[in-house]
């Protein structure tokens, strides 16, 4: 009998979790419970924080795969010197990109608390990355204007400070991305741009068409990694 799977990545503000043939499921931090998982023989995670919740995790299935970057996984080289250092979650999200376009060159976007890039060649090298601030610390980065308001909407001209300070953040983030996909294409013209996160379907049609969007390249590269390591 074969045995059941769970898919989970703990992020700064959500969890998200799946099985091998269901869809996403995403409660925010301070709303999960263990109660919403499925049961599962195998749980698999990447996690970026919240320690708590891996520890109640652990209490309340048998086997829990606690996933950490690696250096070199299948067609996928890092380029940091440690890779502990890059965070598990865009080592994944990485190796989902690669499973899916596993000859071509790739920018790999998560926009979520933070917005991060990874640049890998053709050959599945690394080339590097950046980490920007999400949506949420644009928000928050100048006291003045603070707001807890995360809306996405529009980056049109206001007629309000509050108003002004939603649309530039919007801006600024959406012109960070735009700006990064340029940089991309200009340097590998045929490659395959790939974005994942929280406010993917609020920016992606400010994006140009080419790019192609995924529910959570985390998990699918979580997948991928048990498959070969379970």
């Amino acid at each position: 009998m074969s045995q059941s799977s769970l898919f989970i990545d703990i992020g700064n503000s959500a969890v998200k979790w799946r099985t091998c043939d269901s869809e996403v499921f995403a409660e925010g931090v301070d709303l999960f419970s263990l109660k919403l998982l499925p049961k599962a023989d195998l749980v698999w995670i990447s996690a970026v924080a919240h320690l708590s919740i891996i520890e109640e995790i652990k209490a309340n299935f048998d086997s829990v795969n606690l996933v950490k970057t690696l250096k070199q996984y299948g067609k996928l080289t890092l380029s940091y010197d440690d890779p502990s250092k890059l965070g598990v979650d865009r080592f994944l999200a990485m190796l989902g990109a690669v499973e899916r376009f596993p000859n071509s060159p790739l920018l790999v976007i998560d926009a979520g608390s933070a917005v991060t890039f990874d640049v890998i060649d053709a050959k599945g090298e690394h080339q590097g990355g950046l980490i920007m601030p999400g949506i949420k610390a644009l928000r928050e980065s100048f006291a003045k204007f603070s707001t807890n308001d995360l809306s996405i909407s529009t980056s049109e001209l206001k007629n309000s400070t509050e108003g002004a300070w939603q649309s530039g953040t919007h801006a600024m983030l959406v012109s960070a991305v735009s700006s990064q996909i340029d940089n991309f294409e200009l340097k590998y013209p045929g490659g395959v741009i790939t974005i994942c996160g929280g406010i993917v379907k609020e920016i992606i049609k400010e994006l140009p068409v080419s790019v192609k969007s995924f529910d959570n390249l985390v998990l699918d590269g979580l997948e991928s990694y048990s498959q070969s390591m379970g």
